[in-house]
């Protein structure tokens, strides 16, 4: 059975590049046009698509400005942790035994697409919006981009763009770091392009340490390995401190995000109390109008009773006074005017003193609750007091931890490890810098005689 090798491998990704916005030196602009495009979407709508509706909803649940996020993309594009999209590269063959121009390279060709339509298929959490297959270099390859998203989270977006999480939720858990997601995963997709291979007769030649049959992206990588002993040294010095720079964000972010959320709570917290105070004021008020209201009219009603009280305090019932009897044993008349005026009086009398006694009882009533509201609002505002000494502590924790000279400290190192990784990746060199770094150890068994 025909025998090939397979290289894939995660790279940084030019989409530009890939669908030959520009011309490299190394590709042969007459056969640009016999590339394969299988999938071409703008990068900004599928941003969209993915993100558009946890964007929305995570931005419903923050009540500070700063926190709102108003173009997920560009957010990703300027942040530390998660790359805008990634690219994985797949080839089938070497430029020896499969030169673009082959029969070769024809079934490697229709090979890297059927993997490529299997590799949308079967993985839900990685959205290809750019994957071409190349046929103006030396051995048929292809580029596929892509945006990783992994959906129920519980910080920042409920779907939001991440690896590594995307890959978790695919089966991927890295063990250690030389058996990470990433490089479970791109495995499996080698064992799937192998599979597909074996359908055109084709054998995946797993190399070991012999150089004969090097792909073309580890042949100049292998020719450069003087270069990269020589980095070695500042590389892992810059990849550890970079790593425990990273470690160090990672928690004070945590931290920070707590006390943000503690912070918030409490906040909240007075603010409800505010309300409830403000209400319980409003409340008070009501009752000292009510209570000054009461008081005014029992004054004006027991004005009216002084005035009268010299005139018909001995009235109670007009209609039940009899005159006394005169010499000749009958009774006196009282004129009819006289009569009402009196009766007219003593009514007035009894009706005064009547609503005397119910305005005391709402007076009374009035005096108690304003009391009780009164010890209501010193509750609460003594709860309130508590609450914002509890965030003044919070405020001043967050500002000892000084954030920000952390992250510019990190964004420092950063860039210094960019820099290297950009030189080591212009040399082609970072393939073999991972396996130097990481060497896989075999364990070869004797057989028992």
């Amino acid at each position: 059975m025909i025998k090939r090798t397979i290289s894939g491998q995660i790279d940084k990704g030019d989409v530009n590049h890939n669908n030959r916005e520009f011309i490299a030196s190394n590709v042969d602009k007459y056969r640009v046009k016999d590339n394969i495009t299988i999938v071409k979407d703008d990068i900004r709508d599928v941003y969209h698509e993915l993100f558009d509706e946890a964007l929305k909803e995570f931005n419903a649940r923050q009540t500070r400005k700063d926190r709102i996020i108003h173009d997920y993309r560009e957010h990703i594009r300027h942040g530390r942790q998660e790359k805008e999209f990634y690219e994985v590269i797949f080839q089938v063959g070497n430029m020896d035994d499969t030169p673009v121009g082959s029969d070769a390279a024809k079934t490697a060709t229709g090979i890297l697409k059927e993997f490529t339509e299997g590799f949308i298929k079967r993985n839900p959490h990685i959205r290809v919006f750019n994957a071409v297959i190349h046929l103006d270099e030396a051995t048929p390859h292809v580029h596929i981009d892509f945006v990783p998203f992994a959906t129920g989270q519980k910080r920042g977006l409920p779907t939001r763009n991440t690896l590594s999480k995307a890959l978790e939720q695919q089966g991927f858990k890295g063990k250690d770091k030389l058996e990470t997601n990433t490089k479970m995963w791109i495995e499996r997709e080698k064992q799937e392009l192998a599979a597909v291979m074996l359908t055109r007769g084709i054998e995946w030649e797993q190399l070991g340490t012999h150089n004969e049959h090097l792909s073309v992206l580890d042949y100049k990588k292998q020719e450069r390995q003087k270069e990269l002993k020589d980095l070695d040294s500042k590389t892992k010095s810059a990849e550890w401190v970079l790593n425990q720079r990273e470690k160090l964000l990672s928690d004070i972010e945590t931290t920070i995000d707590r006390l943000d959320g503690e912070y918030q709570e409490k906040r909240d917290t007075i603010e409800s109390m505010d309300t409830e105070i403000a209400a319980k004021q409003s409340e008070v008020t009501q009752v000292t109008e009510e209570l000054t209201a009461a008081a005014d009219q029992l004054a004006e009603q027991q004005a009216l009773i002084a005035e009268s009280a010299g005139k018909v305090s001995q009235i109670k019932d007009i209609n039940s006074i009899e005159t006394k009897k005169t010499v000749f044993g009958g009774k006196i008349t009282v004129a009819a005017e006289d009569y009402d005026k009196v009766s007219a009086l003593a009514k007035k009398q009894i009706a005064a003193e009547s609503h005397e006694k119910k305005l005391n009882e709402q007076i009374k009533t009035l005096k108690e609750e304003k009391a009780q509201l009164a010890k209501e609002k010193e509750e609460l505002q003594k709860k309130n007091d508590e609450q914002a000494k509890e965030i003044s502590f919070l405020k001043s924790v967050r500002e000892r931890l000084n954030v920000e000279k952390l992250k510019s400290e990190i964004e420092e190192w950063k860039k210094k490890y960019n820099r290297l990784m950009e030189f080591i990746e212009s040399l082609d060199l970072k393939e073999q810098l991972e396996k130097f770094l990481h060497p896989v150890v075999q364990v070869i068994k004797h057989k028992s005689r």
